[in-house]
């Protein structure tokens, strides 16, 4: 698939549809933040902020399809936590307080 949308798909408004293989080079184009296809996948099985979930996405043989101009806001939005491991992260607990002022 091509890094940019064809000309009469641009001009006519349909869909700009990318594979999780094609997400990497379209964000380096955009100037966004490189992720790889690997990790884009897993956005999509495991962020609810997703915009599409992943059982909705256009199927095309075992390749998921979806429409960049949904896609790459949530990018743009997206807060990166790099380094930051959420497997280990505990809920706040109720009624506890983590403001040192209060004792």
């Amino acid at each position: 698939m091509p890094d940019s949308p064809p000309e009469e798909v641009a001009e006519t408004g349909g869909p700009d549809l990318i594979s999780f293989a094609d997400m990497p080079a379209r964000l380096e184009a955009a100037g966004l933040k490189k992720v790889s296809a690997q990790r884009c996948r897993q956005l999509a099985e495991e962020d609810p902020a997703w915009p599409v979930p992943i059982e909705q996405a256009l199927k095309v043989g075992r390749i998921r399809l979806f429409d960049w101009r949904v896609i790459e806001p949530y990018f743009r939005e997206r807060k990166s936590r790099q380094g930051q491991r959420t497997d280990r992260m505990k809920p706040p607990q109720e009624g506890t307080s983590h403001d040192p002022e209060q004792p």
